[in-house]
């Protein structure tokens, strides 16, 4: 989830925000508590146990929009697009634990049952958000020693790009989520000249590209064409739109598959932001 760093979970060709895999680990896990101690004559749980992760999802998305407020309030449609992946783990948990001891103080039957249940989903999506976490930390692969090409054909070496943050968008012209993110990331690539952005279109012509950003007005810096994907391959990519987040040394420090609002790419735009500027000699 946003607010902390992100890695991805593939499985085959599927692909997953770590974020998303913990809750459903964690979700399941309470689950299967609940039917255990339903199957031995307690009293069931399910209900219960929906309401709760429903409130859980409506406190952490609820904490996340209080902390980006002003990103929000400049774009209040993005408020109800939770796509953009904005939740906060910490204010789930309390939304979570406050309601559950509401549930146990009002239903005494629930007490126990729902202690263990809730507990033991609690264990697992902590379990599985901290091994994520480890493996995102581990995971600063650098820029590759990849050359790809400009929308006039000039060869681009990525790794000229160091000496600021840099922000890599893989996307493609048929992607829906990539067509409405993109706007939002011209945006940004406007008002932040201290962060590189790149467009690393995936897969396309020159031609293609040039025509659907003249059909959607849109003015980018920084197109490349990443015609045989190599990028997707080096950051094993499966699904579009992927950003990629690196620091000034050119070193992976966020990833976000999915759409972007202006929160979440704020958010995620502070994993990389470093206090001191470029030294003095690095490409402008």
């Amino acid at each position: 989830m946003a607010g902390e760093a992100l890695s991805v979970v593939t499985l085959g060709s599927l692909a997953f925000s770590a974020g998303v895999v913990a809750l459903l680990a964690g979700a399941l896990a309470a689950f299967l508590v609940g039917g255990w101690f339903q199957r031995r004559g307690r009293v069931s749980l399910e209900y219960a146990l929906w309401l709760l992760l429903a409130l859980t999802l409506l406190g952490a998305r609820a904490g996340f929009v209080l902390r980006r407020w002003a990103d929000y309030a400049a774009h209040p449609l993005d408020l109800v697009n939770i796509r953009d992946g904005g939740f906060l783990p910490l204010s789930g948990l309390l939304v979570l634990a406050v309601a559950t001891g509401l549930l146990a103080w009002r239903r005494r039957p629930l007490r126990v049952p729902l202690a263990w249940s809730v507990g033991a989903g609690v264990l697992v999506w902590g379990f599985v958000s901290l091994v994520a976490l480890r493996l995102t930390a581990a995971s600063t692969a650098p820029l590759p020693a990849l050359v790809l090409q400009d929308l006039d054909g000039r060869a681009v070496q990525l790794q000229d790009l160091r000496g600021r943050p840099l922000v890599i968008n893989l996307w493609a012209t048929w992607c829906g989520p990539c067509r409405r993110e993109l706007p939002t990331l011209a945006l940004a690539q406007q008002r932040m000249p201290g962060v590189r952005f790149v467009f690393a279109d995936q897969g396309e012509s020159p031609a293609v590209v040039r025509t659907f950003m003249d059909a959607q007005q849109l003015r980018l810096d920084h197109v490349l064409l990443d015609d045989g994907m190599q990028l997707s391959q080096y950051y094993d990519v499966r699904a579009y739109p992927t950003t990629l987040f690196l620091d000034a040394q050119g070193h992976l420090r966020d990833t976000h598959m999915g759409e972007l609002s202006a929160a979440t790419l704020a958010d995620s735009l502070g994993h990389v932001i470093a206090e001191d500027p470029p030294a003095s000699g690095d490409t402008p």
